[in-house]
């Protein structure tokens, strides 16, 4: 019941510092608060789901010894979450890392194939994602270790 009230600023960065080397990082801060809610009983209460803070960075880099083969990394921090409105039941914030690998095949028709493949969550951290109130509500847990492979042609 009641109502949710999101105050937040966000610094983002993105570039390429020397050649090869790409960059792209980002930090949230945000307050999301309860108000309204039924004779005032929560008002002022953390918003259910809303973290303190998110942080991301990612790195990509072309590799100088194959030609068109590109590598990335990613860091994820999220930080806690309450559960309920109360704020007596929380789940801990976390931390993930991805790496991943790109791979540019030109063909004679000059329509380029690219490979990928990555690996998220690649110490295979127990997390607890998300928390939701609502129809919805609940907690979601963070996937496992999870390998991912695509392909993409250009006609």
């Amino acid at each position: 019941d009641g109502e949710q009230r999101n105050q937040s600023v966000e610094f983002n960065v993105s570039g390429e510092p020397i050649d090869g080397v790409r960059i792209l990082g980002g930090i949230m801060l945000i307050d999301g608060r309860q108000t309204k809610t039924q004779n005032g009983a929560n008002d002022d209460r953390k918003a259910i789901g809303v973290p303190d803070y998110q942080i991301n960075a990612g790195l990509e880099w072309d590799t100088p010894f194959i030609e068109k083969l590109t590598l990335s990394a990613r860091v994820i921090n999220t930080g806690r979450q309450f559960v309920n409105a109360t704020n007596t039941q929380e789940i801990d914030g976390w931390t993930r890392v991805d790496v991943g690998a790109r791979y540019v095949h030109e063909r004679d028709n000059g329509k380029p194939i690219t490979l990928r493949a990555g690996v998220e969550n690649l110490f295979d951290r127990d997390y607890w994602a998300s928390a939701a109130s609502g129809q919805a509500s609940g907690i979601a847990r963070g996937a496992p270790r999870t390998f991912l492979v695509s392909t993409t042609f250009e006609f």
